[in-house]
C-alpha cells in the first residue's frame, strides 16, 4: 500500500521506501500524481489533466508536456515502488490503477473528524479522536503547488475542516475545564491561523480558567490590535463577550498583603503612550469622566482619521482602504513615541485612532496633534499622500464625543 501526504509537505512512501517533494524537485510532476491519487476512482481526460496542470495559455503544446510528464512520473514511481503499472492508459484518457491500494492522509483526517463527531460516544473517546485527527493535520493542503484552481479549492476546504476540529476540540476541553490542553491547542492552532475571533477567545478562556487574568487581558489586546489592523474589523463582538466576563472574574484566594496587589498591577519599565483596546479605554474615559466632574481636570479626547485624498465618508475605494490599512501600523508607532505615558491610546476603526490626552489643554492638545502628524510624515514619506485630519474635544460624556465625530 503507498501512503499519501498531502497535509504539510507532499510525501510518498511503502514499507520499503520514502520519496520526499524536495526529491521529486518538479512541482508539476508532484501536481500531477495528486491529481491522480486524489481522483483515483475517475478516469481523466486530456482535457481534465491539462486544466489541472496548466493555467491558461502556460504551455503552448499541452499534450507533449502532459505526454512528457507522465513519463517521468512512471519512472519515478518504478524506480522507488515497484514494476507495477500504476497508471493506465486509455484512448487518451488515464487513471490511477484501481488494484493499487492507496491511503491519503487528508481523506483519514476528515474521516477522524467524522467518527468523533458520531453519538453515542464518551467526551474521553471525543477528545481521543480528534486529537489522534488533529495530529495528521500537519500544515496546510499541498502548499507546493497552492497557487493551481484545484489545489486552492482544497487548500481552503481542508484548512476551514481543521479549524472546525480544533473549535470542537476546545469546547470539549472547556465541557471538562482542561484549561492546560486548551491553552496549548489554541497556541498550536493560532500558529496555523493568526486571524480566527474564535480562537483567541478560547485561548482566553484557557488562561482565566488558570487564573491568569493579566496574561488573558494581553492576550485579548493583542487579538484586537491584530485582527483590526489585518482584517479592518472593528466589531468583535465575541471577544467584546469574553473580555466582559473576564472583567467580572476575581482572583481566586486571598492576599497576604496590599504589596501583593501592587506587584500584580505593577507595570515593567513604562515607557511612551499607553496602548489598550478600545473597551479598555472606554473604561478608562468614563472613570476620567467622573474624575472631571468632581475636580474640573483638564482632560481631552483626540481622534485621528486618515484619509485618502479628498474622501469625506461616502465610499473608500479597495485601493486607497489599501493604503489607509498600510499606514495605520505607522500611524500607531508614531503615537508611541510621541504621547506621554499618562496618555491613553486606541483604535476606534479601520482607519481611526483615538487619544485621552491627560493635564491637558485645548491649545496644548492641537500641538501634539500636529506634533504627531509632522513625525508620521517625516518617518514616513510614502504615506504623505494620505491626510489626518484633527478632531478635539474637552472630555464630557465620552461616548457622545465619539459618536458625534463617527457617526
Amino acid at each position: 500500500m503507498l501512503t499519501i501526504r498531502t497535509l504539510g509537505k507532499f510525501q510518498i512512501r511503502n514499507e520499503e521506501h520514502i520519496v520526499n517533494e524536495e526529491e521529486i524537485r518538479s512541482p508539476k510532476m508532484i501536481n500531477l500524481l495528486a491529481y491522480l491519487i486524489l481522483h483515483r476512482n475517475q478516469t481523466l481526460t486530456f482535457y481534465d489533466m491539462a486544466d489541472a496542470l496548466w493555467q491558461e495559455e502556460e504551455t503552448g503544446n499541452p499534450a507533449g508536456a502532459l505526454k512528457n510528464l507522465m513519463y517521468r512520473l512512471r519512472v519515478l514511481l518504478k524506480k522507488n515502488f515497484g514494476e507495477e503499472d500504476f497508471i493506465l492508459t486509455d484512448h487518451g484518457s488515464y487513471r490511477w490503477n484501481p488494484r493499487l491500494e492507496v491511503a491519503v492522509d487528508a481523506e483519514r483526517f476528515e474521516q477522524m473528524f467524522e467518527l468523533a463527531k458520531q453519538k453515542p460516544i464518551s467526551e474521553g473517546e471525543t477528545i481521543q479522536k480528534l486529537k489522534a485527527a488533529l495530529a495528521l493535520y500537519q500544515g496546510d493542503f499541498m502548499t507546493k503547488v497552492a497557487d493551481m484552481h484545484w489545489v486552492m479549492m482544497l487548500n481552503t476546504y481542508y484548512h476551514s475542516l481543521y479549524l472546525n476540529c480544533v473549535r470542537y476540540l476546545c469546547e470539549c476541553y472547556v465541557r471538562a475545564k482542561k484549561y492546560e490542553n486548551l491553552e496549548q491547542l489554541c497556541s498550536q492552532a493560532l500558529q496555523q491561523e493568526s486571524l480566527d475571533e474564535e480562537l483567541y477567545c478560547y485561548l482566553i478562556k484557557a488562561l482565566a480558567g488558570k487564573n491568569k487574568i493579566g496574561s488573558a487581558l494581553e492576550v485579548y489586546e493583542n487579538a484586537c490590535r491584530t485582527l483590526q489592523q489585518q482584517l479592518g474589523i472593528c466589531e468583535l463582538s465575541k471577544l467584546k463577550g469574553v473580555y466582559d466576563k473576564l472583567l467580572r472574574q476575581n482572583k481566586s484566594g486571598n492576599v497576604q498583603g496590599i504589596a501583593q496587589v501592587h506587584q500584580d498591577i505593577a507595570e515593567q519599565n513604562p515607557a511612551g503612550a499607553f496602548l489598550c483596546g478600545y473597551p479598555v479605554f472606554r473604561e478608562i474615559c468614563r472613570l476620567q469622566v467622573r474624575k472631571t466632574a468632581r475636580f474640573d481636570e483638564n482632560e481631552y479626547i483626540l481622534l485621528l482619521t486618515l484619509k485618502a485624498g479628498e474622501y469625506t465618508g461616502s465610499k473608500v475605494s479597495d485601493v486607497n482602504l489599501f493604503r489607509i490599512r498600510n499606514a495605520m501600523p505607522h500611524l500607531v508607532e508614531t503615537l508611541k513615541k510621541s504621547l506621554r505615558p499618562g496618555d491613553a491610546v486606541a483604535q476606534f476603526s479601520d482607519s481611526q485612532y483615538v487619544i485621552l490626552l491627560s493635564a491637558c489643554t485645548y491649545e496644548g492638545g492641537m500641538l501634539v496633534a500636529n506634533r504627531i502628524i509632522s513625525k508620521f510624515y517625516q518617518d514616513n514619506k510614502i504615506y504623505r499622500n494620505l491626510k489626518i485630519k484633527i478632531n478635539i474635544e474637552k472630555v464630557k460624556t465620552t461616548e457622545n464625543i465619539l459618536s458625534k465625530y463617527t457617526g
